[in-house]
């Protein structure tokens, strides 16, 4: 599985500061801490030691001090990471607006922790904000939420109408609700869904319609208290499909799962592989994602011509045939 830039820059951010306190630390103990292997850790440090201040004059750059015999590294110049941070005008006000948000959306969050940060930074007079120079009115982009929380908070079993969107479904669900948590921007109900006979997580915005019960939800035998990163997970029964992602389609191959990425070789084009390249151009990179045929024949559809099959001509077929529907039904 390929790692997204996000993930690999969110562990490099917090590697320079973790070094910096820690001048000295073994390489192997600083794999183990971040989860990734040594040869990763000494890939990070590399790219680390060209990072730095505009300019990026060698003084500019971050300063990491590797001891390959003994296995250690520090940080010498960390290039101002752990200094406070000084928001312009620009990023105060969006700052702001994302908190104001977040706080009015009911019962997703913790909604006095939300105003205890905006009020201190609007206390520290942020690029001159005072509280009420902003407004924000969010819009309720999942109308079960406050149903979903309360059936967690009395643990009591519901009722209700959810949509799948891997197999564009909608089905009638009685659940237990277990908890609810917040991960890859979405909020989840986790719950046994006495319909798949076993857990599953529930995206809110897809629940169309809930009903509280008066019988209590049984109680789990066991909960995970850790929150997880992403969801969905590829079902490793599924056959992998190749898909071609031109520029505008390559969001796929970070928003999504996939496997490692093919090079894309016009010498080995085939057939196939052919028709790929003219709907997405030559610069296309190649990936191999895990899904339901028609989830994935629904996601290329939805590129416009910017991502295609590479190895599967009946799903591109597929493509084609719901395409000239559509454009026929603008006709009628």
């Amino acid at each position: 599985m390929s790692e997204t830039a996000t993930g690999r820059l969110a562990r490099m951010l917090a590697m320079v500061p973790y070094i910096s306190r820690r001048p000295g630390v073994a390489l192997a103990d600083l794999a183990a801490e971040f989860g990734v292997s040594t040869a990763q850790v000494g890939a990070d440090l590399d790219l680390l030691m060209v990072c730095g201040l505009p300019g990026y004059y060698p003084d500019d750059l971050i300063d990491v001090v590797l001891d390959e015999e003994g296995g250690t590294v520090a940080i010498a110049f960390d290039a101002g990471i752990e200094r406070p941070v000084r928001l312009t005008a620009d990023e105060a006000v969006a700052l702001t607006v994302a908190l104001r948000a977040l706080a009015e959306l009911p019962g997703l969050v913790d909604a006095s922790a939300v105003l205890s940060a905006l009020a201190k930074l609007e206390g520290a007079g942020a690029a001159g904000l005072e509280g009420a120079g902003v407004r924000v009115a969010a819009a309720d982009a999942a109308p079960a939420l406050g149903t979903v929380r309360q059936g967690v908070s009395e643990r009591r079993r519901m009722e209700m109408r959810y949509y799948t969107a891997s197999r564009d479904q909608v089905t009638d669900r009685t659940v237990d609700p277990i908890r609810l948590l917040v991960t890859d921007g979405h909020s989840y109900l986790e719950a046994y869904c006495h319909l798949a006979a076993s857990v599953r997580f529930f995206r809110v915005d897809r629940i169309d319609a809930v009903r509280l019960l008066d019988e209590p939800a049984q109680a789990p035998l066991w909960v995970d208290s850790d929150v997880p990163d992403r969801v969905f997970h590829p079902d490793p029964h599924v056959e992998p499909v190749t898909l071609a992602l031109g520029a505008s389609a390559r969001w796929i191959a970070e928003y999504y799962p996939v496997e490692d990425p093919l090079p894309d070789d016009p010498d080995e084009a085939t057939p196939e592989r052919s028709g790929s390249s003219a709907a997405t151009g030559g610069d296309a990179v190649h990936v191999r994602i895990r899904a339901g045929e028609d989830w994935l024949v629904r996601l290329v559809l939805s590129q416009g011509g910017a991502a295609s099959f590479v190895d599967r001509p009946d799903l591109d077929a597929a493509v084609r045939d719901r395409a000239t529907e559509a454009l026929l039904a603008y006709r009628v």
